[in-house]
């Protein structure tokens, strides 16, 4: 069992606590460093209003908090007002022992050189070609058939990262800038979770002509 909280007094420190059959904290020399256990004797959380108890093999005592966006380059294609363009994305969040953490996008819709920016979708709502529109969602979906639901690494016994309210839906998609399209799920963040961001785009008669371009800005806010 591994604590991530430092048990100390003036004449002692204990970094971690293992129970088992054998553990080492620190095995080390000049090429390498790392840290073994064998027989761990239970894994899970657990915890009530005054702790909290993580046991498992020997991990770092650090909060931990990363975000992966995976290069990428979309193309639309060119536009048609009889149907809907398309692609999709991938970012992983992987944390350990924070509060929880919020994924928020920062970046404005796609927009032309002249400064004409397509219709984000205020509310989730489903395609409509011949409509200006753009938006995203973080789950798997069959109209159009894009996406994937966020994967847990390895389950969700170690993982519960999740898609954001409005952004959790199959085939309904939102943009808004500033949203939050992604977080942790309850309790405190925990392990690996994949997501798969779909767009879709559509045009009207009155949408502007021109080369319409995104940055996609993501920011990963941790609550420690």
């Amino acid at each position: 069992m591994g604590l991530a909280q430092t048990s100390s007094s003036g004449s002692y420190q204990i970094n971690e606590s293992f129970f088992g059959t054998g553990g080492e904290v620190n095995t080390s020399s000049s090429s390498y460093q790392a840290q073994g256990a064998a027989g761990s004797l239970g894994v899970g959380e657990s915890g009530s209003s005054n702790l909290d108890t993580v046991a498992g093999f020997i991990e770092p005592s650090d909060e931990y908090l990363e975000m992966v966006v995976n290069q990428a380059t979309i193309d639309f294609g060119t536009f048609s007002i009889g149907s809907t363009a398309t692609g999709s994305g991938t970012f992983h969040v992987r944390a350990y022992i924070n509060g929880a953490y919020s994924v928020i996008t920062m970046s404005n819709p796609p927009t032309s050189e002249g400064g004409a920016a397509l219709n984000g979708m205020s509310v989730p709502a489903t395609p409509t070609t011949g409509q200006e529109q753009f938006g995203i969602n973080l789950v798997d979906n069959s109209s159009p058939n894009i996406g994937a639901n966020p994967a847990l690494i390895p389950d969700a016994a170690y993982a519960n990262g999740q898609a954001a309210t409005g952004y959790n839906s199959a085939n309904n998609f939102k943009y808004v800038v500033g949203d939050v399209i992604a977080q942790s799920g309850a309790g405190r963040a925990w392990g690996q979770t994949n997501f798969t961001i779909s767009y879709i785009a559509n045009i009207a008669n009155t949408t502007p002509a021109g080369l319409y371009v995104m940055n996609h800005d993501l920011v990963v806010i941790a609550t420690f």
